[in-house]
């Protein structure tokens, strides 16, 4: 009897032991591979708005973008957007913008709409760029979802001599200002270079990864991104 006690018990250790073992073992997020296209068209204001603004007027830039991403991991599915932006650069080394984005999505009626604040600030050493960027987002969409989301973005470029393929690396950070408070869900690794096609025009290449955290099950993302953009100003 008693050493049948032992062997239950025995037995009983090493199922809660495998058990124990099984519940720390961490999830694998789910792996996933996405594109991301657009075209993009910068140019100042209106003449118009020249004699209202004076010497400011230099200082102003706006910027359409239509564009398509199978699937963006932390705010949406496959969607095709519009995003209108202006900018005002107060200082050489701060630039100012607001932007706003019109998005359809797929299996979603209507259009879906986001705005964003952002200011960034750039310093040069040699021939490398530093760049912070501070975003804050508000999406327009019901009390629970990611309403507030704060982005703090850090770059780093650098100008290669003779080189048209100048590289660029950035990590950006994001965090949700929720009903249940403060959560850091995802960051942005992005590496990538712009080339110049010609006077006005360039296309710019990038691979993301983005990582999403602080959820049940989260996705991790290896994105191809791929922008042509017409400079009006420089025509």
């Amino acid at each position: 009897m008693k050493l049948h006690r032992a062997r239950k018990a025995v037995l009983a250790s090493l199922v809660l032991l495998a058990n124990a073992a099984a519940a720390q073992e961490p999830l694998r997020p789910a792996q996933r591979q996405e594109l991301w296209v657009s075209a993009a068209v910068t140019s100042r204001l209106p003449e118009s708005l020249h004699g209202l603004l004076g010497r400011r007027y230099d200082r102003f830039r706006v910027r359409g973008e239509l564009g398509y991403r199978s699937a963006d991991v932390f705010f949406a599915g496959r969607q095709i957007y519009l995003d209108v932006n202006l900018r005002f650069k107060p200082k050489k080394w701060l630039a100012l913008a607001f932007e706003h984005r019109f998005a359809g999505r797929n299996g979603t009626p209507g259009l879906r709409n986001r705005s964003i604040v952002q200011a960034e600030m750039q310093k040069e050493f040699g021939r490398a760029i530093a760049e912070y960027r501070f975003i804050y987002q508000h999406s327009f969409i019901e009390w629970g979802g990611q309403r507030e989301v704060f982005r703090n973005r850090f770059q780093l470029g650098y100008n290669i001599p003779k080189w048209k393929f100048d590289p660029e690396l950035s990590v950006e950070f994001f965090t949700w200002a929720g009903n249940k408070g403060w959560s850091y869900f995802g960051t942005r690794w992005q590496f990538g270079t712009q080339y110049k096609l010609s006077k006005g025009h360039s296309i710019s290449a990038s691979l993301i990864h983005d990582r999403e955290r602080d959820k049940a099950w989260p996705t991790h993302r290896w994105i191809g991104s791929f922008t042509y953009t017409v400079n009006l100003r420089d025509l």
